[in-house]
């Protein structure tokens, strides 16, 4: 009896000293740009962490806490744990400080903005499992947002962007898990869709803008990251000059002004001349028909006398 119960209590501590061997061997899976790329290409789900391999204790750290995640079942079973050295790939996704713990999931990215603990990323996680970013266009900015009228859609935080500035889309991305029960979160591609270019006058990239019950503030805060975001949806949009949201221009107003846009060129151009005496004449013109008009109407009064 003696003899079984040592050999249980030996077999006991075997299997932990082997358990935890095991833990220990665990690694995270190195993510270079073309492992990155084949996971998209799969649309599939990873959580890594970008860190510097030297003089960086807190990367260390992030990179363990993210070890012991290994096997949780709390996390779906197909999601990828890894972590990346490759700053090309970084700078690409907008990532300049480490460690940085990045989820990607349907081909688009959250980035962690929490301490780092257990329990901050699985919240985090819950959060991030779908997207939220909206893409609106010319066609569905109005119908989607009703920014003119401040109606029912709620307040909305836009970012529009072009190639240069895309860096700024996992921004949104990151900020708009955290907002999403108050403001949603939007991007339009302004490089494609001139009309709310030209609506919102947009002249850098990014520009920011938050509606809010039929106005607009503009982000002009030097540094875009989530926490400045944040501040900004919450309260610091105050500090901002507040503009009312124009409605959307007709097709009668987008004719007149290309007239007026057409004519304007035409007068710098080298046929100035001519289209001043095509002016001239048409005003002429119509001179004259209001005054024949009115002598019409005159001569009638006069009859009737």
């Amino acid at each position: 009896m003696i003899l079984k119960s040592v050999l249980l209590v030996v077999c006991c501590i075997a299997s932990l000293a082997f358990s935890s061997d095991r833990s220990e061997d665990v690694e995270l899976q190195m993510v270079t740009s073309a492992e990155w790329a084949d996971i998209i290409r799969q649309n599939g789900k990873l959580l890594v962490v970008f860190y510097k391999e030297t003089g960086c204790p807190s990367c260390e750290e992030t990179i363990e806490l993210v070890t012991t995640l290994h096997g949780d079942p709390e996390l779906d079973q197909d999601l990828l744990l890894g972590k990346s050295t490759d700053l090309t790939l970084a700078a690409d996704l907008g990532i300049y400080s480490f460690p940085t713990m990045v989820y990607l999931r349907e081909s688009s990215i959250v980035i962690y903005d929490g301490k780092p603990t257990v329990e901050g990323i699985f919240e985090w996680l819950e959060l991030s499992r779908s997207k939220v970013t909206q893409h609106l266009h010319d066609d569905s900015f109005e119908h989607l947002t009703q920014a003119s009228t401040g109606a029912t859609t709620g307040d909305w935080l836009v970012a529009f962007y072009q190639e240069k500035c895309k860096n700024i889309l996992p921004i949104m991305e990151s900020i708009g898990v955290r907002i999403r029960q108050k403001t949603n979160v939007a991007v339009v591609d302004y490089s494609s869709n001139k009309v709310l270019a030209d609506r919102f006058s947009i002249k850098k990239c990014p520009e920011i803008i938050l509606f809010k019950q039929g106005k607009m503030y503009r982000y002009e805060i030097p540094r875009i990251d989530q926490a400045s975001l944040k501040s900004f949806v919450d309260v610091w949009h105050k500090n901002s000059k507040a503009e009312t949201v124009l409605p959307p221009k007709s097709k009668f107003d987008h004719l007149t002004e290309s007239i007026a846009i057409l004519l304007k060129s035409q007068l710098q151009g080298k046929n100035r001349s001519l289209v001043i005496g095509g002016l001239s004449a048409v005003i002429g013109f119509f001179g004259i028909v209001v005054i024949f008009c009115c002598c019409r109407s005159s001569g009638g009064k006069h009859k009737m006398e």
